[in-house]
């Protein structure tokens, strides 16, 4: 198929998605502007609150629908009512961008920021919708549990189906749109210089949605996280959440309830989408090198084939989505693990013959990677063949790494039980050393497994070989996606059905998927690390092939080993503003407020004053987000300017062991303190006194920093995205 026909289909699959998504919207009535929202919600909800369940001790409100709809509503008002902030210090961040680094550190500074601004503008459509369609499917997923726990789940993977349609739609549809812009603008001839530039440009295109998404992404990820760790670390020891205790103020269950619903999505999401153009940009500048592709006339289908193979990749997901309840059965207490399992073997499956039909049709024949200045370091006439065993790799490992995770870091290991036992019997301590055991444990073992990878493919195809095992390492990321989106709609569904004391039947069907799903979540999560550490090490060898000696020399002179050192600190300071950033947050907050007897011990609250009240907290926030990236910025220009291109190349390399170590360990350290936690919950039901609030502000504030937000995978493809982009600049200091 030459570059017009991949062309044809990634355009059309990005129709299809868009498309799919809206139709989505519309057959859930979410586009429908009711007069009264909380009134339609009530009226949908009425069914599903039953008096005959509710604890003596309640107070009669939080049974009422039309309680329990305004608390809806409110939370879905709260984080929309974000949009004109986000989009200000959007624009206030690209202007600053534009002043400090842009026309004093790139040659095309004009062009780069035009495209960096399309990137943030794609950034800011996509959160807005998942944004809303997450708020809305919160009670969606609980009117459908009153039929069956198949229609419940079925119409959560519906949700998240569409949701992950749209954002490879709308982040590939706009890649290409812009490649093909900028070739057609600055394109020229398509020589070598051009095809850096235009490679340069697309940098910026990803640059710009970094830059939103620390908007989008950072400044949500730490306000949420705030207000977790502060609801259950201001919860005294003796009160429950969980079933609905009356003594915690009405504040902060909406806090709480608006961390469960903003959080995770759009992090995990937004994460994807910058991974995935990440690697297509990591495309674009490793054909740089090969004068082969750059003098091909199917260069364009070369440069598209991520897209192509991922496009490929989303039909074959439309069957995972016809067969998304093919396990139902009742009586079966496992249903939701058993179909989210076949969805996984299935989508892998599906992969698998994409791979074996369509067989790289795209690339060159034969091609040769070689900078003008530089000697051999990779290898010469490598074929498609050689590609599709790389992609093939990828794919197999992905598949032991995600196994490795979820049973590492579930519920069902003896090693989470004992966690969570320990924790319910008030051994403190044991959580936090326990999980630093098992985080450095059981991290080696993905990391020896990753390191093997990267050995294989690394003899087949050289460092172009690391990019198409990253392209099918992530290949499965719509179902992984659609995963995340059960677990993450039936955990906030859950915790609302214990809030408003819904029956036992509706909760214990929501239950049921979330205990399940709850372990799955990892899934994704562990893609994207995986992911950007290949494709982060594809874009050293790329540098590499510019810089005049081999990879085993690159340290002899100081400038490598000072770079290793500064990339290496850059990621662990990043991580420790971070979470410098969330404790002081928290610690601001002052959620409990005076009680009133004769009100049941509840405050209420009008909607402008927690309106007013997540603004407050995403401006804070944000301020620990500026932070970061000034220190990021600084750092990175001030030392690319003085160590060089060798120094710059070193940084990445520190940069990307850095965030591999700590996203890894993260993942594992933070996932299990978390399912410990859950498990613990389950058990204290059981108990006559509840434990479960006394070591959440130990546990589960720990947890949500290391695992549900880990900060990294932004700024380390923002510290690339700087040293690549900046390069010339550099080389010119060191000269």
């Amino acid at each position: 198929m030459g570059w017009l026909g991949s062309l044809v289909v990634i355009i059309l699959i990005c129709i299809v998605g868009i498309v799919w998504y809206f139709v989505h919207l519309i057959a859930q009535g979410f586009t429908v502007q009711y007069k009264d929202e909380q009134d339609f919600v009530s009226d949908q909800l009425r069914g599903l609150l039953g008096v005959d369940d509710i604890q003596p001790s309640s107070y009669r409100p939080t049974v009422e629908p039309q309680y329990l709809s305004g608390i809806v509503d409110l939370i879905e008002t709260s984080i929309s009512g974000l949009w004109l902030a986000q989009f200000l210090y959007m624009v206030l961040l690209l202007f600053l961008f534009f002043l400090v680094v842009d026309i004093w550190f790139i040659d095309y500074p004009f062009s780069f920021m035009f495209n960096a601004i399309i990137g943030a503008i794609t950034v800011m459509l996509f959160a807005y919708y998942v944004t809303s369609t997450n708020s809305k499917s919160l009670t969606r997923a609980l009117i459908q549990s009153q039929f069956s726990k198949e229609e419940s789940f079925g119409y959560m993977y519906q949700s998240g189906f569409a949701i992950v349609s749209l954002l490879f739609s709308l982040l590939f549809g706009m890649y290409v749109l812009m490649y093909y812009f900028n070739v057609a603008v600055w394109g020229g001839d398509m020589k070598k210089e051009e095809y850096e530039k235009v490679s340069i440009l697309m940098i910026g295109f990803l640059m710009g949605m970094i830059l939103g998404g620390f908007i989008y992404r950072e400044g949500i990820s730490m306000m949420c996280r705030s207000l977790k760790t502060a609801s259950f670390g201001l919860i005294r020891a003796d009160l429950n959440l969980s079933v609905g205790n009356n003594n915690i103020s009405q504040l902060t269950r909406l806090a709480y309830m608006v961390s469960q619903q903003a959080g995770n999505a759009i992090v995990n999401y937004l994460d994807t989408g910058f991974v995935l153009v990440f690697l297509c940009c990591a495309i674009s500048q490793i054909v740089i090198n090969s004068s082969e592709i750059l003098d091909s006339k199917n260069k364009s289908a070369f440069i598209m084939g991520p897209i192509y193979l991922i496009c490929i990749g989303y039909l074959g997901s439309i069957i995972c989505y016809f067969l998304k309840t093919m396990c139902a059965d009742q009586e079966t207490g496992s249903f939701a693990a058993l179909n989210v399992r076949w969805q996984v073997i299935i989508a892998a499956l599906i992969s698998f013959i994409i791979h074996v039909s369509f067989p790289f049709s795209f690339l060159i024949d034969k091609f040769t990677l070689k900078g003008e200045n530089t000697k051999d370091i990779d290898f010469a006439g490598k074929s498609s063949m050689h590609a599709c065993w790389c992609y093939l790799l990828g794919l197999i490992f992905n598949i032991l790494h995600i196994s490795l995770f979820e049973w590492y870091t579930s519920h069902g290991c003896p090693n989470v039980r004992n966690m969570g036992l320990a924790t319910s019997d008030r051994i403190l301590p044991m959580n936090l050393i326990y999980s630093n055991y098992l985080g450095d444990l059981f991290s080696a073992i993905p990391a020896i497994l990753m390191f093997l990878l990267i050995s294989i493919v690394y003899s087949i195809e050289g460092f172009a070989g690391l990019l198409f095992a990253a392209s099918g390492y992530i290949s499965l990321f719509i179902i992984y996606g659609v995963i995340f989106f059960i677990g993450c709609n039936s955990s906030d569904s859950y915790k609302l059905t214990c809030f408003a004391h819904f029956i036992s039947d509706v909760q214990g069907k929501i239950f049921q998927i979330y205990w399940e799903a709850k372990n799955y979540m990892v899934f994704l999560k562990a893609t994207n690390a995986g992911t950007a550490f290949l494709v982060s090490i594809g874009i050293i060898g790329a540098q590499l092939y510019q810089y005049p000696t081999a990879l085993n020399s690159l340290f002899i002179h100081n400038e490598g080993f000072l770079g290793l050192f500064i990339g290496f600190s850059l990621m662990f300071v990043c991580r420790g503003i971070n979470i410098w950033g969330i404790i002081n947050v928290a610690k601001s907050y002052f959620i409990f407020q005076p009680s009133d007897e004769a009100q049941g011990k509840l405050n209420y609250l009008k909607d402008i004053r927690i309106i007013e009240f997540t603004k407050f907290k995403f401006t804070h926030s944000m301020l620990y987000v500026a932070y970061n990236v000034l220190f990021v910025t600084i750092i990175i220009l001030m030392f690319g300017s003085i160590l060089g291109h060798a120094g710059s190349v070193a940084i990445m390399i520190g940069a990307c062991i850095a965030t591999f170590l700590i996203q890894y360990n993260g993942l594992i350290k933070g996932t299990t303190l978390e399912n410990s936690r859950v498990y613990n919950e389950i058990q204290d039901n059981r108990k006559d006194h509840h434990y479960l609030m006394y070591v959440s502000g130990d546990t589960y504030a720990c947890a949500t920093e290391e695992s549900n937000a880990c900060p990294l995978i932004p700024y380390l493809i923002y510290s690339f995205c700087l040293l690549i982009s900046c390069q010339k600049h550099f080389a010119k200091a060191e000269k």
